[in-house]
């Protein structure tokens, strides 16, 4: 070390590390292995299918780690810094890529409210007419949802079919004194105090079908013949095993047998399962669901991140586990996300475009 007039002269300063920096790296990094997580061809296991429900609510923290990462970059800039934002911008969007569809609404005969007769074309050459068709899905929970505030929501919104997952005796009790009979009559009712139970009610006459077969928790399944329609329609309340410590099998393959299900069922008869799927798009077991040709209703109307799940709760939902999903030639007109007292998971509330009977001439 040499001296000079003024004393020792300093070596090099050692660089200090940038807060900034650090913070764009903690904050990019659960998106980064969330993407990772996501983007694996492979099964993964426990816990890492319940971190996948918080994909979506990710793209937040990735995009405050590149808001840290450029103004890093703006205090100081350098390679190592440029490195961070580039990163933290690739995973980004790469994110916003894989979400992207679940925010833009389908543009199609899939989402059409009607089919209306262009002007000008002969009637024998018309569309299809179209009935419209609104089902609810809610897990009612163990605690037991508010009946008043249910029924109250049924009538509102004109709901022609209704799916209670978990629904125990007292539950259906409640709905009873409440009024639910004389509004949806028809009912296919599975119910038990396990908390296992399940049940469809509708404004027409249901014909119960076996539950799902071999399933955690009840499935109830019926068919219904809608006024108007031009075809029995196939309902099924879906309430999937929990992805638990020793359950992801079962989740797996619960998920799987409801695509048998369908692909099982009468050729142009329409199908509707809906309820609590315990999955989000993010899981890949879903997404092979939606592949074998079923239609997410809140996906197609552009609410796909709509989280359902926990609500009532000091978390914010996060996670979209309640789903309405439907065969080719069902259109959706509309979706809605409700919040109803007493459960943690919000409805799912559908407005769905059927074929009619045809006029005889």
């Amino acid at each position: 070390m040499q001296k000079n007039g003024a004393g020792l002269r300093q070596g090099p300063r050692p660089r200090r590390v940038s807060w900034w920096s650090v913070s764009a790296a903690v904050l990019a990094a659960p998106g980064a292995v969330l993407l990772a997580l996501r983007l694996v061809p492979w099964d993964i296991g426990t816990p890492w299918i319940q971190l996948l429900s918080f994909f979506p609510a990710a793209l937040i923290t990735t995009a405050a780690g590149l808001a840290a990462a450029v103004v890093a970059l703006c205090i100081r800039p350098g390679a190592a810094r440029s490195l961070v934002a580039a990163l933290a911008a690739g995973v980004l969007v790469a994110q916003f890529s894989l979400v992207l569809g679940r925010i833009v609404p389908a543009a199609g005969e899939d989402n059409l409210q009607s089919a209306a007769l262009p002007a000008g074309q002969p009637a024998a050459k018309a569309l299809p007419r179209k009935q419209t068709l609104t089902v609810m899905a809610v897990n009612v929970g163990s605690r037991g949802i508010d009946a008043a505030a249910l029924l109250a929501e049924v009538k509102s919104r004109n709901v022609d079919v209704l799916a209670l997952p978990e629904l125990a005796p007292q539950g259906l009790e409640e709905l009873d004194i409440a009024g639910l009979a004389t509004v949806l009559p028809g009912r296919a009712p599975d119910v038990d105090w396990a908390g296992t139970g399940n049940a469809l009610f509708a404004r027409f006459p249901l014909e119960q079908a076996e539950r799902v077969p071999g399933s955690v928790f009840y499935q109830s399944q019926a068919v219904a013949v809608v006024p108007g329609v031009a075809a029995p329609v196939h309902l099924t309340a879906v309430h999937i095993d929990s992805p638990l410590p020793g359950h992801t099998r079962t989740w797996r393959a619960e998920l799987r047998q409801l695509g048998e299900l369908w692909r099982a069922a009468p050729e142009g008869e329409p199908t509707i399962l809906l309820g609590d799927f315990n999955a989000t798009a993010d899981h890949r077991e879903f997404r092979d669901l939606l592949a074998l040709g079923l239609t997410d209703a809140a996906r197609t109307a552009g609410k796909g991140l709509v989280p359902t799940w926990p609500v009532n709760s000091p978390v914010p939902a996060f996670a979209a586990l309640d789903h309405v999903l439907v065969s080719p030639g069902i259109g959706i007109a509309e979706v809605e996300v409700v919040t109803l007292p007493g459960t943690d998971h919000a409805a799912v509330v559908a407005r769905l475009v059927l074929q009619q009977k045809q006029a005889l001439p």
